[in-house]
């Protein structure tokens, strides 16, 4: 059974959450978020595969003029991630750490030929862990740079059992703009089919500005 077929046995989105009542988080989700039609330049997703004789690795690089449905998920898609459950879970220089679960991964695209991870917003079971890391920009004003999702238990079924799946985005404001940008997604899935066929696939996409704007 290929990587692919397997893939689209385990990326899953789901269902929506209010924004958090926390000032502070409230402030950073209230971010707007650079326009896809504002984005310059390419992504470039790196893929290893492990598991097999020996680890495979593709690169796959995407030209957001040619396919902007390729972008990263966006900023905005985080208010319907982070719900009403989000909690301070530490503090220290310049940053706070927020902690909640949520049923949804931020709507949009990662991934390369082994492996895909197209969150479309549809409802679904699957409970993930996250975290959001809270900074501050040059102005003083909150944004999330990071958040990390993870399924907190081992799900699937005998034809593919997913044992690890973790889900991170990296942001950082727009030069010159207020709005935020996507910088990076990695998507780590440990899965096994079939009892027998094991893979740990680690995809990481990066977001490569146009050097003309």
């Amino acid at each position: 059974m290929k990587m692919k077929a397997l893939a689209a046995l385990v990326f899953l989105a789901g269902a929506s959450g209010a924004a958090a009542q926390d000032a502070l988080l409230t402030q950073a989700l209230a971010r707007p978020a650079l326009p896809v039609d504002e984005l310059h330049g390419s992504v470039r997703t790196t893929t290893v595969v492990r598991g097999g004789k020996s680890p495979e690795t593709e690169v796959e690089t995407i030209d957001l003029a040619k396919s902007p449905d390729k972008a990263l998920a966006s900023y905005a898609e985080l208010k319907d991630v982070i719900g009403p459950n989000a909690h301070v879970a530490s503090q220290g220089a310049g940053r706070t750490v927020y902690a909640f679960t949520t049923h949804r991964l931020p709507r949009g695209h990662t991934g390369g030929t082994y492996v895909h991870a197209n969150s479309d917003g549809e409802d679904r079971d699957e409970l993930f862990a996250g975290e959001a890391e809270v900074t501050m920009d040059s102005h003083g004003q909150p944004f999330i740079s990071r958040l990390d999702l993870h399924t907190p238990k081992a799900t699937g079924n005998i034809l593919a059992h997913v044992k690890k799946l973790e889900v991170s985005y990296a942001f950082i404001p727009a030069a010159m703009k207020d709005a935020m940008v996507t910088t990076a997604v990695s998507v780590h899935v440990d899965v096994r089919a079939l009892l027998f066929v094991h893979r740990d696939v680690h995809a990481e996409s990066v977001l490569l500005a146009d050097a003309e704007h």
